[in-house]
């Protein structure tokens, strides 16, 4: 029996569908799963405006920073296997970085660092609380550095591709100071992309390979990839933006803004983002997506025992503190994250009345660069995949809030 509404989901889509689309964006798929099936479809819209091809569930959208959920349950595996321990240092799997420094001051290179006040840990990785950072934030001297030393994470996020190895990567972070001492801070960065590395290191795999083996098959995700099949190109959903002055605008793999680094998404990459470089289709996510429910809930899964999935769905950051309170720098959309803090690779729920949106203590989940977003409910018990293609507009967030209150508010009890 469904612990919704049914008629209040159908509001659900029916309200998505006026406010959003097409002005917002071009199309969406979005699906609810409780009780091991799906309570709730909707589609709507184009994957292509130009060509006029809906969406369907088996289109294929670039998920962005929706990998790092896959990638941080895939690591997790090899913690139940005892490989490592969240407290582990980072140098015993990356030794490269034994003479890591914390930033005080300087740029350009030029910087004037301290030792750090504690290892970075295997747990900073998962939380973000590692020192590292992105290129595309442009905000600090060591955000500039990155991009200097070629260490871009572009906006089609696939990090690296093409251009250097993991190693290579690896050496150049040894060269560059940490943002601050490991733990003092939140900041979102290339973490899980290096916890990536260290599932190679330690599966003595590729991660495309590792996670074929131990995420994909086994839950028959067979359209998710660091790329696409030339067969499937019919399904890839462009990119687009949102501005007001031009509305839906460029779809990236034709238009190429001259801003963004082009990479080709046809083609296996040379090194994998295991922060933000797979591709995926709802079919795909909602398996995903639902059989971690099943894991926190203690259910048949073929990823974690129940006992990981709880320690990933609680808050890890220092003292208990939500993003806000431990942000080494204003967070984008800041009021969003009140009473949200971090497990081990996505948001969990600690303070459901600080939160804008209607939601739960524990609700585990994360979004992507292109307006992507998941979440489950350990206390509702359902998963939530909403799968879109416009890139970094403040609509973003604010469906992403609407489809969080539509669904809580349609809950029967």
């Amino acid at each position: 029996m469904s612990n919704f509404n049914l008629d209040k989901l159908n509001l659900l889509g029916d309200y998505i569908v006026k406010e959003y689309i097409p002005q917002y964006f071009p199309g969406f798929s979005l699906s609810i799963y409780e009780n091991n099936k799906e309570s709730y479809y909707v589609e709507n819209g184009f994957l292509d405006i130009e060509k006029k091809i809906s969406v369907s569930r088996e289109t294929i959208f670039r998920i962005f920073s929706m990998t790092k959920p896959i990638v941080s349950t895939a690591a997790m595996k090899l913690f139940e296997l005892k490989k490592f321990d969240l407290i582990d240092p980072v140098t015993k799997f990356i030794p490269e970085w034994k003479n890591l420094k914390e930033y005080k001051s300087g740029s350009g290179g030029k910087f004037q660092v301290e030792n750090l006040t504690r290892p970075m840990r295997i747990l900073d990785l998962f939380t973000h609380t590692a020192g590292l950072t992105y290129a595309l934030q442009r905000v600090t001297p060591i955000d500039k550095e990155y991009r200097k030393l070629g260490i871009e994470n572009v906006v089609d996020s696939r990090g690296f591709h093409g251009t250097k190895s993991s190693d290579e990567i690896i050496n150049l972070l040894a060269q560059i100071p940490l943002e601050f001492s490991p733990g003092d801070f939140y900041h979102y960065s290339l973490a899980i992309d290096i916890l990536g590395f260290i599932i190679e290191r330690i599966s003595n795999q590729p991660l495309d390979d590792y996670l074929k083996e131990n995420i994909f098959r086994p839950l028959g995700m067979k359209d998710t990839s660091f790329y696409v099949d030339k067969s499937s190109a019919y399904r890839l959903a462009p990119c687009y933006r949102w501005s007001e002055e031009k509305g839906l605008y460029q779809d990236l793999d034709k238009n190429k803004d001259p801003k963004i680094k082009y990479i080709d998404f046809f083609n296996k990459p040379k090194v994998f983002s295991g922060g933000a470089g797979l591709l995926s289709t709802m079919n795909d996510y909602q398996q995903f997506g639902s059989a971690l429910l099943n894991a926190r809930l203690g259910e048949s899964n073929p990823l974690v025992k129940q006992e990981t999935a709880k320690l990933m769905m609680v808050n890890h950051l220092r003292g208990g503190l939500d993003m806000t309170e431990i942000s080494k720098t204003p967070l984008a959309g800041e009021e969003y994250y009140k009473g949200i803090g971090f497990g081990l690779g996505g948001s969990v729920v600690v303070d459901p009345k600080k939160n804008l949106n209607k939601s739960y203590k524990g609700d585990f989940g994360w979004g992507g660069a292109a307006g992507t977003s998941f979440f489950i409910s350990p206390q509702k018990k359902y998963s939530v995949v909403f799968l879109t293609q416009v890139l970094e507009s403040e609509e973003n967030r604010r469906l992403n809030k609407d489809i969080r209150n539509l669904t809580n508010s349609a809950l029967l009890n």
